[in-house]
């Protein structure tokens, strides 16, 4: 039987989808430099839908904006591959200086909102969420109220007809008009939850296969439309779209979504829980089949599994490995489900890992030597240097946090240079089939470079210097990164054994005052009530009567009072120490720099 793609193909319907994976800021700026090579080769205006994840939702949306304002001013006729260039260019500048505010961080600095997320129905989620419209989204377009809605960002182009849908009408158009799916992940089932311009909610699982293998008892209906939904929920913004899409679990609260269902059966409130959507797919390659897409082009950013000669065994560790290991099995298996039945030529598909080799160890033998002394290199069909990236500089853009966190200059523009060049030769080979522009061929006259900013990084990712692999191993490090940047290893460990002398000093300071045992009795205590009240209190009256209160004090004390103590603490972060990391991560700050700041 045809595949979809095979059918599209088969009756001349090009569909191109674009996949942007989860991966924190490091993933929204790689995106970003594909996002350009796709400009550059004629294929961003020929996309028409894009399935986003997580790091991949931040930029999407951003992008999806942009996009938004020039379709609805320009008409089709009057665009070219020259605007997109232009669109790229103002998305890396705005947003470059909205990383280096820090969002992640920003979020504790508020104290209304801090002391806001004392309640139930407001978290660190719905904070971060309000930072994406301020910072990144409201500002694209200033004349809708804000926070933008995510209803709000249906496209309705220019000169086109009213009832205008992408889905009905894109075969007309050059500039195509995508859809724009944000993933993100219930916890009530497992399953996936998508926001578009339209709707949200679980994508329908129709076929009688996907309905005998996924056997739980409940599912929750799409609706029809946000019109169709309670009004409360008929506002749904952009930025909680995104933050939803980005909740990574452990760093951030579920962000929940109440009053859209209920079970008919015990009447209760059934409350969407959300998360990080890279818990179901983190490389949005679903989304795109089920939109029948006939070409692919993906940019995985996202976080792979590393091999470990002997792996922790202690239980953290374990449950870490094995979360692991699950996650990059989902990985493999969504791109072998997309390879299994396309075609490789209607595939680009650009990974942090891609142009570097693989070494493979042969085992012991009786004599206790490798029964194979001469180790084999698995080479891939296209090494780094071939995109003109050093092994070493490769290596180390894989491991490049996955944070919300600033990021310098250097490490902004590595990224977006990496996924430009690395993307260079995969998306000419699939120009051919979609652009109409054989591989291979000169680009049209009005795709003559811009300046691209970040491009001035080349030389070192080429040839790196030791004061640029610094940066790269620093970049790494999710906490105190201008320690490790600065100091010598011997100032780090002296440093180490001072805080925790000091630590213990505290320590002995409180059980000698007699101040951390109550404390810590207290504590307990609270947890315990809050734990099991809940339980408890459908039988014994005098749990139905604290658990209110109990659960109150809890949220008071630990996600208000001790945040609002911190921000003092962060605010003075971010004053101080982050200007500095971000000052000695400038192009300036490396020896021997032949080129000045890309910014």
């Amino acid at each position: 039987m045809a595949t979809v793609a095979e059918r599209g193909t088969a009756n001349g319907r090009v569909k191109l989808g674009l996949a942007l994976s989860g991966g924190g800021f490091r993933a929204s700026f790689f995106h970003l430099g594909v996002l350009a090579q796709m400009a550059m080769q004629g294929l961003l205006r020929r996309v028409e839908v894009i399935s986003t994840v997580s790091g991949g939702s931040i930029i999407g949306a951003l992008y999806y904006l942009h996009l938004k304002r020039l379709l609805e001013s320009d008409a089709d006729s009057d665009l070219t591959d020259g605007h997109y260039q232009r669109l790229v260019e103002d998305i890396e500048r705005d947003f470059f200086a909205a990383v280096q505010t820090n969002l992640r961080m920003s979020t504790f600095t508020d104290p209304a909102a801090n002391f806001k997320i004392r309640r139930p129905d407001y978290s660190r989620s719905d904070r971060i969420a309000e930072l994406y419209n301020d910072r990144l989204y409201q500002g694209v377009l200033p004349g809708l109220e804000p926070p933008i809605k995510i209803r709000e960002v249906k496209i309705q182009p220019k000169g086109a007809n009213p009832a205008f849908h992408p889905e009905r009408d894109n075969h007309g158009r050059s500039a195509k008009v995508p859809i724009l799916l944000v993933n993100a992940t219930t916890l009530n089932s497992g399953r996936n939850w998508r926001f578009t311009a339209s709707r949200m909610g679980e994508p329908p699982r129709d076929n009688a296969l996907a309905r005998e293998i996924d056997k739980k008892a409940i599912r929750l209906r799409r609706p029809l439309s946000y019109t169709d939904i309670p009004p409360y929920q008929q506002d749904f913004t952009l930025g909680h779209a995104v933050a939803a899409s980005a909740c990574v679990p452990g760093i951030f609260h579920p962000l929940a979504i109440s009053g859209l269902y209920r079970d008919p059966e015990t009447g209760d409130e059934i409350r969407v829980q959300l998360v990080d959507g890279g818990v179901h797919d983190n490389q949005g390659i679903q989304g795109l089949l089920d939109e029948a897409c006939t070409h692919f082009i993906v940019s995985d950013a996202s976080a792979q599994m590393e091999e470990i000669d002997e792996p922790a065994t202690h239980f953290d560790a374990v449950l870490g490995r094995a979360a692991s290991i699950s996650q990059d099995r989902v990985r493999e298996e969504q791109l072998f489900r997309l390879w299994g039945p396309t075609d490789r030529s209607r595939i680009a598909f650009m990974h942090l890992r891609a142009g570097l080799t693989t070494r493979a160890i042969a085992w012991l033998g009786p004599d206790g030597q490798p029964a194979d002394p001469s180790q084999e290199v698995l080479r891939p069909a296209i090494s780094a240097p071939d995109f003109h990236v050093d092994d070493r500089v490769q290596d180390l853009v894989s491991g490049i946090r996955t944070d919300l966190d600033s990021f310098t200059e250097v490490e902004a523009c590595t990224l977006m240079a990496d996924g430009y060049l690395m993307s260079d030769s995969e998306l000419n080979s699939l120009a051919a089939a979609v652009a109409g522009r054989p591989g291979g061929t000169p680009r049209p006259a009005d795709l003559a470079p811009p300046a691209w900013g970040f491009l001035k990084i080349k030389p070192w990712m080429e040839r790196p210097n030791e004061a640029y692999l610094k940066q790269l191993k620093v970049a790494s490090y999710q906490f105190l990164k201008l320690f490790h940047l600065l100091l010598p290893g011997w100032a780090k460990e002296a440093l180490a054994v001072l805080a925790l002398l000091t630590l213990l000093a505290l320590v002995w300071i409180l059980i000698d005052v007699r101040f951390s045992l109550g404390l810590v009795l207290l504590m307990v205590i609270m947890w315990g009530l809050n734990r099991y009240s809940r339980k408890l209190g459908r039988g014994v009256w005098v749990f139905r009567a604290l658990r209110a209160p109990v659960e109150a004090i809890v949220r008071l004390i630990a996600r208000a009072l001790i945040p609002m103590l911190g921000s003092w603490a962060i605010k003075l972060h971010l004053k101080y120490i982050d200007p500095i990391f971000l000052r000695y991560g400038l192009f300036s700050d490396i020896p021997a720099a032949p080129i000045s700041g890309c910014h």
